[in-house]
């Protein structure tokens, strides 16, 4: 299986899981703040489900060429933000958003040849040069560390 591949599909494993876990909320749950992170279930489950869209702007941005200027503090204060605006999501708006997003990047990364897997720029958060073929295995891991940290909300 190619790296493309590997990384959609565990994508869309890290997404079906998500879903999954969204489904199966009840409100007390979908509200509470989850402890280790601040964010409310809802709001943290948007990112997880938003978020590969922010990380496709970087692959996009990587394979042209362009560094992704983006770091730690930024990405910090624009995750503060979101986390304000997501709080009271309904579970129906992530799980489009979930759907959309898994979908849109799934696509992409099977259509990536392997000359742009070994694209490489710099990568502010990471405060390095990153390869596509890279980074391209951080989107299901993303997804899947959000969602431990809610289910560990759960009482």
């Amino acid at each position: 299986m190619s790296t493309q591949s590997q990384a959609a599909d565990d994508l869309e494993s890290a997404a079906r899981d998500l879903d999954a876990f969204i489904a199966g909320c009840d409100d007390d749950v979908w509200k509470r703040t989850v402890t280790n992170d601040g964010r409310t279930v809802a709001g943290l489950a948007f990112h997880a489900a938003a978020g590969s869209d922010v990380a496709l702007g970087w692959i996009c941005q990587i394979l042209s060429g362009r560094p992704v200027h983006e770091n730690g503090d930024m990405h910090d204060a624009f995750n503060n933000a979101e986390a304000e605006r997501s709080a009271g999501r309904s579970q129906a708006e992530v799980r489009a958003q979930l759907e959309r997003s898994t979908g849109r990047v799934a696509f992409f990364l099977r259509s990536l040849t392997d000359e742009e897997l070994d694209r490489t720029a710099m990568h502010g958060i990471a405060g390095r040069d990153v390869s596509v073929g890279r980074f391209i295995a951080n989107f299901g891991r993303h997804m899947r560390g959000h969602l431990e940290s809610m289910r560990a909300a759960l009482p």
